[in-house]
């Protein structure tokens, strides 16, 4: 049984989310003050979080940064507020993902769901003689094949450079504009930044959802 930590100072709303997650079999301790569950988040083991960013006394941004200094555990957020700013103080904190608030409770479920199957699978990152391994994904640059879970998967030539250059550069972030300068040149970065959404977004279809991850919508690196 999972055990989910959820830190929403509205009774109401925790009330309804922990009968909804208990019904799908979720162990839930439930959390109103955020001050108090500082040292709770940070020493006791939990498999994922549902923090609040609106909370009295210490807002969610503060906790989230709180237990990523001792913990990795995965952090939703979830927030009445849409501002690019509020999104960008999420990713600061790693947090895995985050609702705006009215959500639905099927859709909680579905993302809680794709962010704890991730959490379980320990990360494998090999790279011999070519053969890059990522979990279950293993990437042969010289054949330029891919495979996950031992079925070959087919990706375009874009779609094969853009992981090659991730790959390339596993140790940093890798800028968009990189990205795009290495695909088409440095004079295209506006006419092809949305043709580098599309084929981000094919590459997760057809690897792991999760396989690049976004850091702060402008610079990609690959699972970790």
């Amino acid at each position: 049984m999972k055990k989910i930590l959820l830190v929403e100072d509205n009774r109401e709303i925790s009330k309804n989310i922990r009968e909804y997650l208990e019904m799908e079999d979720f162990d839930v301790t439930q959390a109103f003050d955020g001050e108090v569950w500082i040292e709770k988040a940070t020493k006791e083991d939990y498999d994922l979080i549902l923090l609040d960013l609106m909370l009295p006394e210490v807002d969610g941004i503060t906790i989230a940064r709180r237990v990523r200094e001792k913990k990795g555990t995965p952090i939703i957020m979830t927030t009445a507020r849409e501002t690019l700013q509020d999104r960008l103080q999420w990713f600061d904190v790693w947090a895995v993902d985050y609702l705006i608030k009215p959500f639905n409770l099927s859709e909680l479920l579905a993302r809680m769901n794709v962010h704890l199957s991730k959490a379980g699978h320990e990360k494998e990152y090999k790279n011999i003689n070519g053969v890059t391994t990522i979990g279950e994904v293993e990437v042969d640059l010289k054949k330029h094949t891919f495979t996950k879970n031992l079925e070959n998967i087919h990706l375009t030539q874009k779609e094969f450079l853009i992981v090659e250059k991730l790959i390339s550069e596993s140790d940093r972030v890798v800028s968009r504009a990189d990205i795009i300068e290495y695909l088409w040149g440095g004079d295209s970065l506006f006419e092809w930044d949305n043709k580098l959404d599309v084929y981000i977004s094919n590459i997760r279809s057809k690897l792991w959802k999760w396989f690049i991850t976004t850091v702060k919508w402008v610079w990609y690196r690959l699972w970790e």
